[in-house]
């Protein structure tokens, strides 16, 4: 699957190779080394666009006899871009803005609060499953080669070292082109170190996804679709939960040093 991406046409695509992995210097697989680079131009781009995300989400109980009670059925898209002025470190924070959701029953809502919390004001969780192999954080993993089930792939399997306790850092599978080391499909089977992200993110207790990525002009892999499920005790989204995600309409709004 292929979704759109509208980048400026003064932006040469070929120079992404450039964008922020300089002087990046990997131990790991080189395939490994790879997928960084990758997943650093294209969270680079990404943070420099405006686009959209869907979300699908089902919040349930557990009861005794392994059945489930429904305490939440909800649809939201949001849009997300740069935020036009540097908060207070200097950095420029990225501003969800809801545009369409729904009640707890999935009915939709007439009036909509843009800046309502719903599971995808949670940017910084959401980032480090669809991100979690960024040059900076490579260090802090241990990789291992794992049989792959499709031609022309390498699959890793990667998961925070011993000692990595001050980085949020995620666990799962990588699926690589064997040539290119494009990330084709992330499985996440944990979230590490959530605390470091914020005081609200560490009560997300557990969290699983499969994230598949789609191809932007021969240079880009950006998060597209993802499905999974985890147990939460953020305030207002406790206890069980499934979801699908889609993400898509990336405009580039703010300027690629």
């Amino acid at each position: 699957m292929k979704t759109p991406i509208i980048i400026a046409g003064a932006l040469i695509l070929s120079s992404f190779a450039s964008l922020r992995a300089t002087g990046f210097t990997c131990t790991a697989p080189p395939l490994i080394c790879k997928a960084a680079a990758n997943q650093d131009r294209s969270l680079y781009v990404r943070d420099h666009s405006r686009y959209q995300q869907k979300i699908h989400i089902e919040r349930f109980k557990l009861k005794g006899n392994d059945s489930e009670k429904t305490e939440e059925i909800r649809d939201t898209t949001a849009e997300v871009e740069p935020a036009t002025k540097p908060d207070k470190t200097g950095e420029y924070p990225v501003v969800v803005r809801v545009i369409s959701d729904t009640d707890k029953n999935g009915h939709p809502r007439r009036s909509v609060d843009e800046g309502e919390k719903t599971f995808l004001s949670f940017g910084g969780v959401m980032d480090l499953a669809f991100f979690p192999l960024l040059p900076e954080k490579i260090e802090y993993y241990d990789f291992k080669e794992v049989p792959a089930d499709r031609k022309g792939e390498k699959w890793y399997s990667f998961s925070p070292k011993s000692e990595a306790t001050q980085v949020p850092l995620a666990s799962g599978v990588v699926e690589l082109d064997v040539d290119t080391g494009e990330v084709m499909t992330i499985k996440i089977d944990g979230l590490h170190n959530l605390d470091k992200i914020d005081k609200l993110a560490h009560k997300v207790r557990s969290f699983q996804a499969t994230i598949d990525y789609s191809q932007f002009e021969g240079a880009l892999r950006m998060p597209t679709l993802a499905a999974g499920n985890g147990v939460s005790e953020v305030p207002k989204f406790t206890g069980n939960f499934k979801f699908s995600f889609q993400e898509g309409k990336y405009v580039l709004v703010s300027k690629i040093q």
